[in-house]
């Protein structure tokens, strides 16, 4: 099945609920589509994922079809039945939608494509890291966000919005590095570290520093506030 069997009843759950109070809410969409509309449309596209998944197997390029705009427009849609959940004050509803939106983004990777929407998915992993201290649990959330930060759209990798401190692209590759902080895990903080220095070399300085700054606390083993240092020493000298 190409989303799980979990994340789809998490998605039914959740868009029924934000069907039946946008029905309740009395709100007028306007031009807007309207949250029926999107749940149908996201419907199908988890059936064309499926029937793709079967007709051609659950990894690997699907030569057929278009995988990137397929799954762009899926999360598009999730994005936009996120917003409406938001609007009607479901923040339960808001964060399974999202979640969504992540199967559909390992569904694309699977598959070998890239990705061209990135809130929702940031917007999930956030809130997953935020809920838990579990280190096994951490270490898959590095993973997954190591995935995605790979299989990004080349436009979003070229990050030419760098006057917006809040675009997704950057919190991705904060959350990259901060999440690897997390598991105290040397192994993967270098690499985070690493790819947070390709990415966002303008922004090392002063994430090292703050990063140091956290790892004062007892919490952290002296080999994460080594490492630590060691990053911040190297980029204070560029600067």
């Amino acid at each position: 099945m190409a989303i799980p069997a979990e994340i789809r009843t998490t998605f039914e759950e959740a868009n029924r609920i934000v069907q039946q109070t946008f029905q309740e809410s009395g709100i007028q969409s306007g031009s807007q589509v309207t949250p029926d509309q999107l749940g149908e449309a996201i419907s199908q596209f988890l059936f064309v994922f499926d029937k793709l998944d079967n007709e051609h197997g659950e990894s690997g390029p699907i030569l057929f079809d278009d995988v990137n705009q397929l799954g762009d427009h899926a999360i598009g849609f999730l994005m936009d039945l996120a917003y409406w959940a938001e609007r009607l004050r479901l923040p339960k509803s808001k964060m399974d939608i999202e979640k969504t939106a992540l199967g559909v983004a390992h569904w694309i990777i699977r598959h070998e494509g890239e990705l061209r929407t990135l809130e929702p998915l940031v917007n999930s992993l956030a809130a997953s890291a935020n809920l838990t201290q579990d280190p096994a649990t951490l270490k898959a959330l590095v993973q997954v966000i190591g995935d995605i930060i790979e299989h990004a759209a080349p436009g979003i990798k070229s990050d030419l919005e760098k006057h917006d401190a809040t675009r997704p692209w950057r919190i991705l590759n904060f959350n990259y590095a901060i999440v690897a902080t997390r598991t105290q895990d040397t192994e993967l903080m270098s690499k985070a570290f690493d790819t947070l220095g390709h990415n966002l070399p303008e922004d090392c300085p002063a994430f090292f520093e703050q990063g140091l700054q956290q790892a004062q606390k007892e919490s952290y083993s002296p080999a994460v506030r080594e490492m630590l240092q060691e990053h911040f020493n190297r980029w204070a000298t560029r600067h």
